[in-house]
């Protein structure tokens, strides 16, 4: 078909961000075991001026086949408000603070999973043999998914020094002697607002290093 060169190394490339990431490990399938199947999800991403700028493709686990109270328990995961967004632009501007943007990439596969999930090897890839995956990490798809990715995160950002908002539990605020940093993320984007750029730069440095991302 046409582009398919272009679409197999879209799911190479998916591919070598799960096998990165130990999104899995093979196991042994036995009787009791009950497998999820996944799908491939193909996505043309185009420029403004319609022009092609990527393919991606995307392994995506049938979440729908997952069974309350054994392959998943709490989905619920929160995200910034809209008028938080707006309130931490007001206040970066009306205090001159320099402001920053990411997004990360793969952001669901560094959430770590509580429950045993096995899913069928991915179409394509199948070692030819009756073995399973063992989910490690979380999975596009998964119904807890955005969860464990928001654990994740909010872990990694309390460890560098940050507190959760009472006001939403998506905003993040760090005092460093006075040096301000605010952060509300939204999914896998954020927008970071700080007193000090090179404090600034020192935070988006340490999150480089722990998940990979998008600055802009």
């Amino acid at each position: 078909c046409k582009n398919k060169e272009n679409w197999i190394k879209a799911m190479e490339s998916e591919m070598n961000s799960l096998v990165k990431n130990k999104t899995w490990e093979l196991v042994n399938a036995t009787d009791k075991m009950k497998s999820i199947p996944s799908k491939w999800v193909y996505k043309l991403k185009t420029n403004p001026d319609g022009s092609i700028d990527k393919f991606k493709a995307r392994l995506v686990v049938k979440g729908c086949n997952q069974r309350e109270g054994i392959d998943y328990r709490q989905t619920f995961s929160p995200v910034a408000r809209l008028s938080t967004v707006r309130l931490l632009l007001s206040v970066a501007a009306s205090q001159r603070m320099h402001l920053k943007q990411f997004d990360v990439s793969t952001a669901f596969l560094y959430g770590e999973l509580d429950e045993t999930v096995y899913m069928e090897q991915p179409e394509g890839y199948s070692d030819g043999s009756s073995k399973v995956c063992k989910l490690k990490k979380s999975l596009y798809g998964l119904k807890q998914a955005p969860r464990c990715w928001n654990k994740r995160i909010a872990s990694f950002l309390i460890q560098h020094g940050f507190k959760v908002s009472e006001a939403d539990p998506c905003l993040y605020v760090r005092n460093n002697n006075g040096e301000i940093i605010l952060l509300a993320l939204y999914v896998d984007d954020g927008i970071v607002a700080a007193t000090d750029l090179s404090d600034l730069n020192l935070f988006i440095s340490q999150i480089e290093a722990e998940f990979e991302i998008t600055v802009k």
